[in-house]
């Protein structure tokens, strides 16, 4: 009866572990840091989504951060239009920042969702 004290409590807490490092985690999702042999930032790529909802109109101004962590429900609802896309930018964004409030932005690439943002 001990030993199965000991393991069912050994597995409760591997669970709580788990379950921690998925909240912890979520920050970084989709947000690839590049940094040099120093460990200072070189550049950071994550989505940003598109506030006016306009696919061909790439201005950095057009696209906001969220992070997932604050805004959970930030993303985008049904229809054409590209939601997010990937920005390249100096340094990592905090939530709310536009591209190039993060710094020297550089369009990547072509979203992940499609349809118009949520604007949350």
């Amino acid at each position: 009866m001990k030993n199965f004290k000991q393991i069912a409590f050994g597995l409760m807490i591997g669970a709580l572990a788990i379950s921690f490092s998925a909240f912890t985690s979520v920050h970084n999702r989709n947000m690839k840091i590049n940094r040099n042999s120093k460990g200072q930032i070189i550049n950071v790529t994550t989505y940003f989504f598109n506030k006016d909802g306009n696919p061909l109109d790439k201005a950095a101004s057009n696209f906001i951060y969220k992070d997932p962590s604050v805004d959970p429900d930030a993303g985008c609802t049904s229809g054409s239009v590209e939601c997010d896309a990937q920005w390249m930018t100096s340094s990592a964004p905090t939530n709310g920042q536009s591209p190039t409030d993060a710094g020297s932005p550089s369009y990547v690439g072509n979203g992940q969702e499609i349809g118009p943002y949520n604007g949350l």
